[in-house]
């Protein structure tokens, strides 16, 4: 058996990951292998139980001989047929009846169930014993490859059923909790400067960080089975900052938190509301993460690569070196058993690297326990 032979045949099934792609492949490589006079492959729709893709090559001894022709049509549609009334023994009784002599008819599988046929015909009438066992290796490479796509087809239909169902969960949290929002901050206004403003505000900021998870989640989903969409424009990067640095004052004085930043003035080509996300992400986890009566460093710049240079530095909690290769990892959260004063949500970080790999960028870290972290964010300047 030539090796060389399996080798380029599992190469090539190995470049695929459709089905329709599989089957033109494998019966290119079939007939290139066995020098048939035809090959035709179906594969079957398990949600339908019907045969969706048919795909067949024909040479031009089989158009001269009728016979041969005549056996192939008959053979295709008693398979075809199988799928409306056949019984699994009759179409068992019929391959072995039918595979013999100069056709080689296999059943294609999956997870036990017959996912499709592959006839073989050729004018030698000694074609089925010549080749039976090299067709019956090069099926079960095909089956452990179709399983393959088939996994990955139910994993882009599972996830895209979950975003969808995340989508609509999310829509019916954001409603009522735009109502909570709106009220707290008009009862805010009513009881401004009593103790009951300082309750109000919590009201108003959980909800706001609440609906914030909600959206981050459904983002992350999305980006699993479809690239994160980019609606990019000029940014000024320096204005933007500023005023996300401005909005986190008065979380910043109820923890006495000094934000120092240094903003170089330049302008990039990115999606204003995924910068916004991204800088607000990393602006409230330092905060988040940061003793009282502490301080926060801010610095951007553009690299010797022109590269936009977003880094964060605070003073809080730390991470360990374990800890720090899964922070970017959806829903993962890093171990703070002996530092309970916040939690996170493990959704942030993680979202904030699809983000910045949409823009051609990426984020990173660097931590130590009890000594704070710095994160730092790079975006190709796109110069016109």
């Amino acid at each position: 058996m030539n090796k060389k032979i399996i080798y380029n045949f599992i190469k090539k099934i190995n470049t695929t990951k459709k089905r329709s792609e599989l089957v033109n492949i494998l019966n290119e490589q079939i007939m290139e292998i066995t020098n048939a006079a035809a090959c035709w492959s179906g594969l079957v729709n398990l949600a339908t139980n019907q045969i969706d893709i048919k795909k067949q090559i024909i040479n031009e001894n089989l158009k001269k001989n009728k016979q041969l022709a005549a056996d192939l049509k008959k053979i295709k549609q008693t398979l075809l047929d199988f799928y409306n009334g056949f019984e699994i023994e009759d179409l068992n009784d019929f391959i072995l009846f039918a595979s013999k002599k100069n056709k080689i008819i296999k059943p294609l599988s999956y997870k036990n169930n017959i996912a499709g046929y592959i006839i073989i015909i050729s004018e030698n009438p000694n074609f089925n014993k010549k080749f039976i066992n090299l067709i019956n290796l090069l099926i079960e490479y095909v089956n452990t490859k179709l399983e393959i796509i088939s996994l990955y087809d139910e994993r882009k239909k599972s996830i895209k059923e979950r975003t969808e169902f995340l989508a609509s969960v999310s829509h019916e949290f954001k409603t009522p909790l735009n109502s909570i929002i709106g009220f707290s901050d008009l009862l805010s206004e009513k009881f401004r400067g009593t103790e009951n403003e300082k309750y109000l505000n919590n009201i108003s900021q959980s909800s706001i960080y609440l609906m914030s998870l909600i959206q981050n989640v459904l983002d992350y989903s999305r980006s699993e089975y479809k690239p994160i969409e980019l609606k990019k424009e000029k940014i000024r990067t320096k204005k933007v900052i500023n005023d996300i640095i401005w909005s986190f004052n008065e979380m910043r004085k109820e923890k006495n938190i000094d934000i120092n930043y240094t903003l170089s003035d330049v302008i990039i080509n990115a999606d204003l509301i995924r910068f916004k996300q991204l800088v607000y992400n990393l602006i409230s986890n330092a905060l988040k993460f940061s003793k009282e009566n502490s301080s926060i460093s801010i610095l951007t710049y553009v690299s010797r690569k022109q590269e936009f240079i977003f880094e964060i530095k605070d003073t809080g909690d730390g991470i360990s070196k374990r800890d720090l290769t899964k922070i970017f990892t959806f829903f993962t959260q890093v171990n703070r058993n002996q530092l309970k004063r916040q939690q996170g949500s493990g959704v942030g970080l993680a979202l904030c690297r699809k983000i910045l790999q949409a823009h051609g960028g990426d984020i990173y870290a660097k931590s130590k326990l009890h000594y704070g972290s710095t994160f730092w964010f790079r975006i190709p300047v796109k110069t016109s």
